[in-house]
Parts: structure tokens; sequence; C-alpha cells
């Protein structure tokens, strides 16, 4: 698992995980044939989706994750009260005490498939020459495609709405006091550490993001300042990202999108606010098929997995504007 930086190679070029990828290599129906090799658009686009897209999950190491069983479709995560000093009772010697009743909700995340294919004609394999081959770099394609889709899935559980708690807003400006404030309602509501925060690309670096919030103040300090005073403000102007804000582990991902309102929807979180279940077998397969009748190589990745949200009052939402 990679911080901020770490990402930046596999996340500015290119942001729009599986689909677009699966649409730019071969849907399925459309293969990769030997006219297209030799316009050079395969081999490019090849070689910089294994480029962009060669990287590890963001968000899926932050969440709790579960192992589905054979035969089972759905798994469940237990949502336990958050017990207080209140259930806590002073005892006297040589006495019973009053069990507590705290209560547990199931959250269940029902598997599902999520599946990439690519199709490779014999003769574009063989016309890709010199450039290696291309059957030799599907697989990590279509892997990484994968790990973009899983975060893809899970960033959708950061919206506003629905959670309880958010800070910021659609058409708002992030600014510290938002951090802040998610900070606090973490903490309010005993969030275990580390907490983490993931926000959009243009979160971090857009023209309304952290890079605002952090670096014009870092740029142009002042005795009230503290933010452009401290190390957090030198780092984000001298190395272009931050790794730690207000307590959090900072990452962003390209899987939180803008809308169409011009927000992107990012999230403040304990680990055991969100889950996701693999299925039995693994989370991820990579098959080849061969169908000698059309002469094509097909290779097909399939991801299984479900996610939820386990604990609502772990998370936060963190909405903002971003252009």
């Amino acid at each position: 698992m990679y911080r901020l930086l770490n990402k930046l190679q596999g996340y500015t070029q290119n942001g729009y995980a599986g689909n677009h990828l699966m649409m730019a290599l071969a849907d399925g129906a459309t293969n990769i044939t030997a006219s297209a090799t030799i316009a050079g658009g395969v081999g490019k686009v090849l070689g910089d989706a294994v480029i962009a897209f060669n990287k590890v999950n963001v968000v899926a190491p932050l969440v709790t994750q579960k192992m589905g069983v054979a035969g089972a479709k759905t798994i469940e995560f237990a949502d336990w009260t958050v017990a207080s000093y209140a259930d806590v009772a002073a005892a006297t010697e040589a006495t019973d005490t009053t069990a507590q009743a705290i209560a547990t909700t199931a959250r269940t995340a029902t598997l599902s498939e999520h599946v990439i294919q690519i199709d490779i004609s014999d003769l574009a394999e063989q016309g890709y020459g010199s450039g290696g081959s291309l059957g030799g770099n599907a697989g990590a394609v279509i892997g990484n495609a994968i790990a973009a889709r899983l975060d893809s899935d899970l960033v959708q559980l950061f919206a506003a709405g629905s959670l309880t708690n958010d800070v910021a807003g659609a058409g708002t400006t992030v600014d510290e006091s938002d951090i802040f404030e998610a900070l606090r309602l973490l903490h309010a509501n005993q969030a275990p550490a580390p907490l983490n925060l993931v926000l959009g690309t243009q979160q971090v670096w857009g023209a309304k993001g952290l890079r605002l919030m952090i670096g014009s103040h870092a740029t142009l300090p002042t005795t009230t300042n503290w933010m452009g005073n401290s190390s957090v403000g030198q780092e984000m102007v001298q190395s272009g990202f931050v790794t730690k804000l207000a307590g959090f582990d900072v990452y962003s991902t390209p899987e939180i999108v803008e809308d169409g309102n011009n927000d992107e929807a990012g999230c403040a979180f304990s680990k055991g606010a969100f889950g996701f279940a693999a299925g039995s077998k693994g989370i991820i397969s990579i098959e080849t098929e061969r169908n000698a009748s059309k002469r094509v190589t097909e290779y097909v990745g399939t991801g299984v997995w479900g996610e939820c949200m386990i604990k609502d009052l772990w998370a936060v939402s963190i909405t903002s504007d971003v252009s």
C-alpha cells in the first residue's frame, strides 16, 4: 500500500478504472486485431495502461476484510453498539453485577462478479514483435483494472447523505476547519485509530483542494498562520503532497470522480467503518480460453466481492466543490 506520493505515477495520467480500460482494449465483442496493432494503437494503449494501472488498491487495505465460505453468497459483519463509561458499574465486593444490553446489528455484503475480458488474435500477437507479448501483459492489465474497480465500489459508500455525519458540503470549498470537525466527530464516537482521510485527486491537487488550503498558506506564511509555518505546509510546497494531516493518514484515489455538480466525495474514517468480503476462492482469478475457430485467445479476469457500511458513526463524508 502506497501513500499519496506513490500514487502520483499511477493516477495522474489516467483515472478511469476498469470500465475505461475494458473499452480501450476489448470488451469481449471487439477483438484486438492485427490492423489495430499495425496502426500502433494497441501497443501504445496496452503499454500505457500497464504503467497507469500498475498499482495496488488504495481503499481496500484501509477497511475491514473478510473471506467468504464455500456456498455462501452473503457475508455478515457485526456492528456493535459502542459501550460508554456508564455501562461500567462500581461493584460491591462478592456480589453479582448486572449484564449490560449492548446491541449488535448485522451488516451484510453480497458477493457479485466483476469481469473484464480481453481477446487477442494470433496475428496481433505475432505482429507485436520486439514490443513483447500482448498476452504476457494482459494479466497485469486485468489485475490492476479489477483492483481499480474494487476501490471504485468502496468509494461509493462515501457519498454525503449515506452517512450520519458529513462536513464541508456540495458547492463548498474544503477548509482546515472541515478536516478538524471530521476528526472531532470520529473521536466523539470513539472511532479507533488509525484514522484515514481518503480524497479525490481534485480534492487534493485541484484549484479548491488541499493544495490551496495548505500550499498557499505555506507560500505566504504569517505569524498567525500555523499551517503555513508548519512542516505540513512546507511538505506540500516542497513535495506536492502530504502524508499526514490533523491526525489522519492521507490518501488519494482517482476512483472518487467529480460529479455533475463539480463536487467530489471523500471520507474520513476508521477501519471498522466499512468492509468488503471476497469469494471463498479468493478475490481475483484470471483464466484463458482458446477459441480456435476465431484464432483468438480469450483472457478473462474475474473479481468476486461485496462491500457494505459497517459502523456509520466511524466515518464522516467530506463532499466539496473542486472546480
